[in-house]
C-alpha cells in the first residue's frame, strides 16, 4: 500500500499529484481529460527571437461564440482544469475575459501563462478566478527584455515596466498565485546575449511587485530537447539562483523548473522511454483553433492531430476513432517522445499506479494541475 504524506511537500512534483483521489478514479476508469492546455488564439503581440511556435502564429483563432461553447463543452466533459496558454497570447482573444468567468464560476480550475502586456485588461477575472497567472519575462533589466521579447515593430516601448506594473497590480488584488517566469537564454539559443547575470535582479523584482514565486527554466531547442549551455555561465546561473534563495520567505519562493538541473550541470542527458503508450495523453490533451494534439510538443504535427473542434464536438472528436488510432496504435513513446518530457515520471508512475490500483491509498485534493 502506498502512502504519501506531507502534501504541502507535493504541490512540485508531478508524479505524486496523480495520487489525489479524483484523479486515481480518472486513472482507473478513462473518460475524458482531467486537464486541459487550451489556445485560444495564436495570435501575439510580441516578436520574440526563438519562439518555439514561431511558425504557428498569428494564423488561427476560435471564433467568439465557439471559443465560449467550446467552454461549456469541457465543462459539460468533466474536464476539472484548463491551463490557458499558446500557441500565441491568451489574453489575445476577445472573449478571453467571459472564458475565464465562465470557467470560474464552474469550478475549473484555471493556470494562466502569458505574456502579461495585457493582464490590465483582465484584471478583475484573472485576479477573482484564476488558481495561478505565470507571467513570461525572462529578464531583470529593460534592455534585456526588449532584446528577448521585443514588440512586432521592435521598438522599445515600455512594455517591460508595463508588464511589471500589471503584475503589482494584480499580486494586490489576487486570490490565486503570481509567478515570475525566467527562461535561461544564451549565445548557445542562437541569441545575441546572455541573461543570466540577472536571475538574481529579476527575481528581487519578482518579490518587492508581490509575486508569490520566481521560477528558472531550462531552454529547448525545437525538437524539445535541451539546449546545452557554456559552462561558465551556468556556473554563473547556478551563483546567481543560489543568491536569489536568500530572497525566499513564507510569501515569495524561489523555483527551479523540471530538468533544470541537467541544464545547469551541461549534460546532454537522454531521456529513453521503454513504454509504448502514453498514459498521460489519456488526462491530459492540447486543444487549439489548427485541431487538438496529443500533447504541447506535438502541436501544429498533422500526425499527432487527434481531431479538430472546429466543427464538431469536442465529446465527439474525443470519442471519435481517429483520436483513438493516434493514441492506441500510432504513438510509441519509445520512437516519437525521444525528446526531454517534463511528464515522462508521470507516465512511469501511471504505469505503476495501474498495476496495482486498488491497493493504493489516494489522499485529498490539493493540486488539479497534474
Amino acid at each position: 500500500m502506498i502512502k504519501i504524506k506531507d502534501i504541502n511537500k507535493k504541490r512540485l512534483s508531478l508524479k505524486d499529484k496523480l495520487y489525489q483521489e479524483d484523479i486515481l478514479n480518472r486513472i482507473k476508469n478513462p473518460t475524458y481529460p482531467y486537464v486541459v492546455e487550451l489556445d485560444p488564439t495564436t495570435a501575439c503581440d510580441l516578436a520574440c527571437p526563438g519562439c518555439i511556435s514561431a511558425d504557428l502564429l498569428n494564423k488561427q483563432s476560435f471564433s467568439n461564440g465557439r471559443l465560449l461553447d467550446l467552454g461549456k463543452e469541457l465543462i459539460e466533459c468533466g474536464i476539472k482544469a484548463i491551463v490557458l496558454i499558446g500557441g500565441g497570447e491568451p489574453l489575445n482573444h476577445p472573449k478571453i475575459g467571459e472564458l475565464i468567468e465562465l470557467f470560474g464560476k464552474n469550478d475549473i480550475h484555471i493556470g494562466l501563462t502569458t505574456n502579461g502586456t495585457k493582464i490590465n485588461r483582465y484584471l478583475y477575472q484573472i485576479a477573482t478566478y484564476v488558481q495561478w497567472t505565470r507571467v513570461s519575462i525572462d529578464a531583470g533589466k529593460p534592455e534585456t527584455f526588449n532584446y528577448l521579447r521585443p514588440s512586432k515593430s521592435g521598438k522599445p516601448n515600455g512594455t517591460f515596466f508595463k508588464i511589471l506594473e500589471n503584475m503589482e497590480n494584480l499580486a494586490k488584488i489576487k486570490k490565486g498565485s503570481v509567478g515570475y517566469s525566467f527562461l535561461i537564454r544564451t549565445p548557445a539559443d542562437g541569441m545575441g546575449i546572455s541573461n543570466v547575470s540577472e536571475i538574481y535582479d529579476a527575481a528581487k523584482i519578482a518579490k518587492d511587485i508581490g509575486c508569490d514565486y520566481f521560477e528558472v527554466k531550462p531552454s529547448y531547442d525545437m525538437r524539445h530537447f535541451l539546449v546545452i549551455h557554456d559552462k561558465k555561465l551556468m556556473d554563473l546561473a547556478r551563483e546567481q539562483i543560489d543568491k536569489a534563495k536568500e530572497l525566499e520567505d513564507e510569501n515569495f519562493k524561489v523555483l527551479e523548473s523540471v530538468n533544470l538541473n541537467y541544464t545547469l550541470s551541461c549534460q546532454n542527458i537522454e531521456q529513453p522511454k521503454d513504454y509504448k503508450s502514453c498514459p498521460v495523453a489519456d488526462l491530459r490533451t492540447l486543444i487549439t483553433p489548427s485541431g487538438v494534439y496529443v500533447c504541447p510538443y506535438f502541436r501544429g504535427r498533422e500526425d499527432m492531430k487527434l481531431g479538430d473542434v472546429q466543427n464538431m464536438s469536442f465529446k465527439d472528436m474525443w470519442n471519435s476513432e481517429k483520436k483513438k488510432y493516434i493514441l492506441e496504435n500510432y504513438l510509441d513513446s519509445s520512437v516519437h517522445c525521444k525528446m526531454h518530457c517534463i511528464r515522462h515520471e508521470s507516465n512511469i508512475e501511471i504505469i505503476k499506479i495501474r498495476k496495482d490500483i486498488n491497493e493504493i491509498e489516494s489522499m485529498e485534493e490539493f493540486d488539479r494541475f497534474m
